[in-house]
């Protein structure tokens, strides 16, 4: 009987596998950074052996989304039985540089302050001594008048030294307290942000002979991304826009990112995958009895469905672009170390030469400022994303803009700035702005001229964007009677003039229009 116990107590315990645990030393090989999240690459190496282990990768990212994680093996022998992530609150990251200079900063003026403070209590301790000496005319002392008189003059000068050497250390001891608390609130809050428990990736992993194994982890981290930076220059308007296209990279994972290759991705694995379904569109007569009926019926049915919810040119090559099925990657070419502190790190993407087609634009009603156009064709094949952008014209820094290539458009215009060498006015005719009485009717006319002065020394193209008023009732009759070159558009009530003119030259259109309405009425919006 007690042999066949022990029997069944060895065959049980041969059937549990146990885990031999070793800690491999690992670091990021490559960072591959989306838009608001950032997928790391970590590899290491084990010697395995012959059954079960568990390998425990250290120093992980507590913003690591644990279910992204993949493991690879570069042997076949080796299989992976099981992953996990969990926090170790016992070991802290790598300490940051930003922290480590702060501390050594702090140490110099703590030592220096001590240093001070030792002073001050030596001075403190001669008073001490100097204050129990000072009766010397007693009875039993044994000076003389003549001795009592020098010795009080020595007291004198030595008392008064101390009592300045005292202020002068005071004066030194207090910008240095105030240096030494501004630096422990950094340090305190560069701490709270840094000193934060680390994770581990625990692989649990089955091997049939001892090998070097390679491992290949990858996972998704938060707190991570970037954000596009554009630049836009132009040396003229005979030369093309030249667009550099950079990623300011942030990442606040509190593990630094140190010589890793960088690929900046315009993917979002963050955002919501599933795409949406169109349900039918029932239409039916409309009942309030029954409408209040479905509602209290769709109340019922919801309550007992949650109690069972349960689960162009390229000019310089500093990444290379390879385009997806779902995003653009950009490899930067150069490895970068990007620090855990949440600062944004500049890094060139590529610079275009983009074919463009300069316009000047004005709209003399609202303003007499003429803007330069730049009009970029074919922009789609940039593979931009929306984002700020700095203009710089003939060397010049003119202001920001915003790219927005979600809009749908075969060109993408930019403004480059205000050009004051190109005058327009806008000036009514005299006779030809007047009010009528026709009948039982109202009739106004208006007319404009319209005059651009080129005094720049190179001939231009410019558009005079105008308009008149539209009608939203039948009663307003609106007729355009000149508008010389310009395309009119009725619906939004735009005339558009399109102008070459020479340089030092000027040119003049005129445009007149009429509103007719009953009389006694009165009527806003014709001018």
């Amino acid at each position: 009987m007690k042999n066949s116990l022990l029997l069944l107590l060895l065959i049980a315990f041969s059937n549990i596998s146990t885990f031999a645990q070793k800690e491999v030393a690992s670091k990021i090989k490559a960072v591959k950074v989306y838009q608001r999240q950032a997928q790391i690459q970590r590899v290491g190496s084990f010697t395995s052996s012959v059954g079960n282990q568990e390998i425990v990768l250290t120093g992980i990212s507590t913003q690591i989304v644990p279910s992204s994680l993949q493991i690879d093996f570069d042997n076949q022998n080796t299989i992976l039985l099981s992953a996990k992530y969990e926090n170790n609150y016992l070991e802290s990251n790598i300490q940051n540089k930003t922290a480590q200079a702060l501390q050594k900063q702090l140490g110099e003026l703590l030592d220096e302050q001590a240093m001070l403070i030792d002073k001050r209590n030596s001075l403190n301790g001669m008073l001490e001594i100097l204050a129990k000496n000072q009766d010397l005319g007693g009875a039993n002392a044994g000076f003389s008048p003549q001795q009592v008189v020098e010795l009080s003059n020595v007291y004198e000068i030595k008392y008064l030294d101390i009592k300045k050497n005292l202020r002068t250390l005071e004066k030194q001891e207090q910008p240095l307290k105030v240096q030494v608390d501004n630096l422990r609130k950094q340090l305190n809050e560069v701490n709270a942000k840094f000193n934060k428990p680390s994770g581990n990736i625990i692989l649990q992993v089955a091997s049939t002979s001892a090998n070097s194994i390679a491992i290949d982890c990858k996972y998704v981290v938060n707190n991570a991304g970037w954000n596009p930076h554009y630049d836009l220059r132009s040396k003229g308007i005979t030369q093309n826009v030249q667009l550099s296209y950079n990623a300011n990279i942030f990442q606040n994972t509190g593990v630094d990112w140190n010589d890793a290759s960088i690929i900046v991705s315009t993917g979002n694995p963050s955002l919501n995958n599933n795409r949406p379904i169109l349900n039918p569109l029932y239409a039916k007569v409309y009942n309030p009895n029954v409408l209040e009926n479905e509602m209290r019926l769709e109340e019922v049915v919801v309550v007992a469905t949650m109690g069972y919810s349960g689960k162009s040119k390229q000019n310089q090559e500093t990444a290379t672009v390879s385009e997806n099925q779902l995003s653009v990657d950009y490899n930067i070419l150069s490895r970068q170390t990007i620090l855990s502190d949440g600062k944004e790190n500049m890094v060139a993407l590529k610079t275009y030469d983009m074919t463009t087609e300069y316009i000047y634009h004005t709209v003399p009603k609202l303003d007499k400022g003429v803007f330069l156009i730049a009009r970029i064709s074919d922009w789609t094949s940039y593979n931009l994303i929306p984002g700020k952008a700095n203009i710089f014209f003939e060397g010049a820094f003119v202001g920001t803009t915003q790219i927005n290539p979600k809009v749908i458009s075969d060109s993408l215009s930019i403004s480059m700035g205000l050009d004051n060498s190109i005058v327009v006015e806008r000036t009514p005719i005299k006779e030809f702005t007047s009010s009528k009485l026709i009948g039982s009717n109202t009739k106004q006319t208006f007319g404009y001229d319209l005059i651009i002065k080129n005094k720049k020394s190179v001939p231009i193209k410019i558009e005079i964007l105008d308009q008149l008023p539209i009608s939203q009732n039948k009663v307003i009759q609106v007729e355009l009677e000149e508008k010389g070159t310009a395309v009119y558009s009725e619906e939004k009530g735009e005339l558009l003039w399109t102008w070459n003119v020479a340089g030092g030259q000027s040119k003049k259109e005129r445009f007149i229009y009429n509103v007719k309405y009953p009389k006694n009425t009165e009527v806003t919006g014709i001018k």
